[in-house]
């Protein structure tokens, strides 16, 4: 119950309203495409991560700068950039550690590159169908093209990639630095499956065959790498299946169903309005799997909540696992400082962006 407290909270909360609704088939709420896919990412993510690929690559790249700014722009765009498939929480149990190694060289700014870090995992992790939860999720129910996702979400993330970098430029000291690290070794065999792995299940997944992948899979791990299974974050299918159950009750009460028939989900703005404010209060995948329930216009669901990934600490659990995993979670206030800037600038520019379509 200590290390998992939204999960035991999942459970009280499915418990109550278990015995208020009494609902006839809560299986149906759950969207199995969505958990199998995840199931198969958590697998083969926790994979590369173990085979220690991406530690001793940003080792060896850390090696070549000389100046503190440009330490940090590296950072920053790693994490980007792994985010977009390693999913945004994977992706920080990588580079916070690793930054951390940094703390007697980032100095003053040491703080500051954390939480960049996990604002910038959040704008990665968004462009990508596998990016985060809620995009697994938003891919798999509305049966969407890879591309087509891509493309949605592109003109907000170009947007918050410059923010960003403007935000580097703005806060972190350009001052030269010495770093070296001595070079380490990964399981090259490893990682290079995994990486097949991840192809072929994007692949089966679009054409329906992701069970199979996924059992094909699980076999190869149980049997030749079997530390993957029993590391794998498997409370999160767990959670994403009591997310499903108890959002898809709620959202059947009838006092919810008269409140957003008030809100005029019809409405683009109304929709990007509510999908944000939704992340902000009880975080963006549990807000996506509701406002489904009441909406199929994914391209502003798709928006709406990732941007609302950022602001609040609750809008993303990646914001809540980079501060614990840095040992800064009693920093949240300056965090927010951070955070709500970069979130309000987003929000202005996708009102103004997006304004012929809202």
């Amino acid at each position: 119950m200590k290390n998992e407290k939204i999960l035991f909270f999942l459970i009280l909360l499915f418990i109550g309203l278990y015995i208020f609704i009494k609902p006839q088939n809560i299986i149906s709420h759950i969207e199995w495409n969505t958990i199998i896919f995840l199931s198969g990412l958590i697998m083969i993510t926790k994979a590369m991560e173990e085979s220690n690929y991406f530690f001793v690559l940003s080792e060896i790249l850390v090696n070549k700068l000389n100046y503190k700014r440009n330490l940090v722009m590296f950072l920053i765009f790693i994490s980007i950039f792994f985010s977009m498939f390693l999913t945004n929480d994977i992706t920080l149990f990588i580079i916070i550690p690793f930054t951390t190694k940094l703390k007697k060289v980032l100095k003053g700014d040491y703080l500051k590159t954390i939480f960049l870090e996990i604002i910038s995992v959040n704008v990665g992790s968004e462009l990508t169908p596998i990016g985060n939860p809620q995009n697994v999720f938003i891919w798999q129910k509305y049966n969407i093209t890879f591309s087509s996702f891509i493309l949605n979400l592109l003109p907000l993330f170009i947007f918050q990639f410059i923010l960003i970098y403007v935000f580097i430029v703005i806060l972190i000291k350009n001052e030269k630095i010495d770093i070296y690290f001595e070079k380490e070794n990964y399981e090259h065999r490893n990682f290079y499956i995994s990486l097949l792995f991840l192809i072929l299940f994007i692949f089966a997944t679009k054409n329906n065959f992701s069970l199979y992948a996924l059992i094909l899979f699980s076999l190869y791990y149980i049997f030749f790498d079997y530390k993957v299974i029993r590391k794998a974050d498997w409370n999160l299918i767990f959670t994403f299946i009591l997310f499903f159950i108890n959002f898809g009750m709620i959202s059947e009460i009838n006092i919810v169903k008269d409140i957003i028939s008030h809100i005029n989900l019809e409405n683009d703005f109304s929709l990007l309005s509510t999908s944000v404010i939704l992340s902000q209060l009880i975080s963006n995948v549990p807000a996506t799997i509701f406002i489904s329930s009441f909406s199929d216009n994914w391209n502003i669901i798709s928006i709406g909540v990732n941007l609302g990934g950022t602001g609040f600490v609750l809008g993303s659990l990646a914001n809540i696992i980079g501060l614990r995993l840095s040992g800064n979670i009693s920093k949240i206030n300056l965090f927010h400082i951070y955070s709500f800037s970069f979130f309000i600038i987003s929000y202005i520019f996708t009102v103004i962006y997006y304004n012929p379509h809202l």
